[in-house]
């Protein structure tokens, strides 16, 4: 049995690297929605703070996902 080299296994082409970023960016707009959420309800800005804060950082994730060369 022929073995398989660990960087050809994991390769992933340009539509693979486009749906990592649609999902991370989603991921950040539902977390910054539910800090939202909590700091109006419980009355923390610190909880929508942070909320807003996880959108920008998987938003940057995403930005160098969808940038990234296959």
């Amino acid at each position: 049995m022929e073995k398989i080299p660990l960087k050809a296994a994991t390769m992933k082409t340009p539509t693979t690297n486009l749906l990592m970023a649609l999902g991370l960016g989603l991921t950040g707009v539902a977390l910054a929605g539910g800090g939202i959420y909590v700091g109006e309800t419980d009355d923390a800005p610190g909880a929508a703070l942070l909320g807003l804060l996880l959108m920008a950082g998987l938003m940057v994730f995403a930005w160098k996902t969808a940038r990234r060369q296959a």
